[in-house]
């Protein structure tokens, strides 16, 4: 999904964790006619999940497309660039999908890429009228190759 006009990309400066769910609520909220798609992992979602049920709660349509390899994989590939174990446990019983609905938000888990792409083309062109949240919980693989 390209970015095509100013403010179609947001990122935190300095890649904070915690910063994709709040921030995505926040752009929607303030210009609710654009649609917003926020791609997080599932390490960092967990940092701001409770945004969700504030989604929810003032009816913020965004959709959250949360890449699932049970870690910290950002964080793990900094503590291998630092010749160190990392000291936190991955975290593959977590389920974002069902943290969102315990919240009230509806949620899907997909894997494969057909199935990401079939659900993409279903939601992507009503998203700009959507009325509530959706989480799109994507199974990935830890990339175990990656160099921040």
């Amino acid at each position: 999904m390209p970015a095509r006009r100013p403010m179609g990309f947001l990122s935190a400066a300095m890649g904070a964790l915690g910063f994709a769910l709040p921030a995505a609520i926040g752009v929607r909220m303030g210009a609710p006619e654009r649609p917003v798609v926020a791609v997080v992992g599932d390490g960092s979602s967990l940092y701001q999940i409770q945004a969700l049920w504030t989604a929810v709660h003032y009816r913020v349509g965004v959709l959250f497309v949360v890449l699932a390899n049970g870690r910290y994989a950002i964080m793990d590939r900094l503590a291998d660039r630092h010749e160190s174990t990392a000291p936190w446990p991955a975290f593959e019983e977590i389920s974002v999908a069902g943290m969102a609905e315990a919240m009230g938000c509806a949620a899907l888990r997909v894997s494969g890429h057909g199935e990401l792409l079939a659900e993409l083309d279903a939601l992507l062109p009503g998203l700009h009228g959507r009325g509530t949240p959706l989480v799109l919980e994507v199974e990935v693989e830890a990339d175990e190759t990656f160099q921040p």
